[in-house]
């Protein structure tokens, strides 16, 4: 089937990245490009969401454009919106995706994901992991890896002080930074900045430097008034660390992931040191562009490694990291989910 329309139900507002990555961009992409209208819908109980569901809602159930895709992004909830979008599914179950980049199975009650799941003539999914879990309620799975916005931002060169930057919401990932990467740092002997966007508030942003605390060399960055929709700074950003980070523990969650910020940070030239974990593994190439860490002592070394070495030899890593791009771009994104459905 060539595509004419998509109805997208997203599962929450603009605020996330993936309503955002997997939707906003990706959408008006397809229709600037390949001419597919759309129609998407966030769920909210102010006036102006209400109205724009009522719309789709019963334009899809009774006047459905022909060659038309009824999409339902990551609905886990039970409430009235989900029931809602279960008795769509029941009347228009044709030409249904259900799209997931989160193994949200794993921390929230997983009836209305694997009803999703069942009814949809179609799933897609952010990960390998995913895909495979999806297998044994839908044979109809393909990998759509989460894409990165064309910024064209590149980093070029070592700042003065080493600067390493992680991405990403810090309550989410405690565990994995105070158990992976937060113990290498205590034996560095030279000057380092530390950048953090995701820090909440306050009291995470204390909890963080109280880590290194006797360790004088490190200087933490943690900005709490980040504006996350202003796309191009948040790039601009990550263009000025040195090393990106993506410590994962091996966990069915982090095995689910689609390593979104890891691609951030490559897309702009940062080679990454990471986890060999899930979707890490499938765009981090050890000694190309990053190193692959599974322990505070890996991590450890390939700072000093990176450190030490001649700025040719960190450009080829940045020029290396800035090529990956093209595989997690939008226009990739575009054309599988086109293919798909061809």
């Amino acid at each position: 089937m060539e595509i004419k329309h998509i109805y997208w139900f997203a599962y929450f507002n603009l605020s996330e990245p993936s309503v955002r990555y997997r939707a906003k961009f990706p959408l008006q992409q397809l229709k600037d490009k390949h001419g597919i209208s759309f129609s998407i819908v966030y769920p909210g109980y102010d006036f102006q969401n209400l109205g724009k569901f009522i719309l789709t809602f019963f334009s899809s159930l009774f006047f459905r454009k022909k060659n038309s895709i009824i999409v339902f992004q990551k609905i886990y909830t039970r409430g009235i919106y989900a029931t809602a979008l279960k008795v769509l599914l029941f009347f228009r179950p044709q030409h249904t995706l259900y799209d997931i980049d989160d193994a949200e199975h794993t921390r929230r009650p997983a009836q209305t994901i694997h009803h999703f799941m069942k009814k949809c003539s179609a799933c897609s999914a952010g990960s390998k992991s995913l895909v495979n879990y999806i297998r044994q309620f839908n044979q109809n799975v393909f990998l759509l890896t989460s894409p990165v916005i064309d910024h064209g931002l590149t980093k070029t060169e070592l700042e003065k002080t080493l600067t390493v930057g992680w991405v990403g919401y810090y309550s989410d990932h405690r565990q994995s930074l105070t158990q992976l990467f937060f113990p290498a740092l205590h034996d560095i002997d030279f000057p380092l900045k530390l950048k953090l966007l995701g820090v909440a508030d306050k009291s995470e942003e204390q909890e963080i430097k109280s880590f290194f605390k006797n360790n004088n060399n490190i200087s933490v960055e943690a900005p709490l008034d980040l504006d996350w929709l202003d796309e191009q700074s948040i790039y601009e950003t990550i263009a000025t660390f040195d090393i990106g980070i993506s410590p994962l523990i091996d966990n069915e969650f982090n095995r689910g992931k689609s390593a979104f910020k890891l691609k951030q940070c490559l897309s702009c030239g940062v080679p990454v040191l990471g986890s060999s974990v899930g979707e890490n593994k499938q765009f981090l190439q050890d000694g190309v562009n990053g190193y692959l860490c599974n322990k505070p002592n890996d991590y450890f070394q390939k700072l000093y490694t990176i450190k030490s070495s001649q700025n040719g030899s960190y450009s080829k890593l940045s020029m290396n990291a800035k090529r990956t791009f093209p595989i997690f771009s939008i226009e990739n994104y575009c054309s599988t989910f086109i293919n798909y459905f061809k």
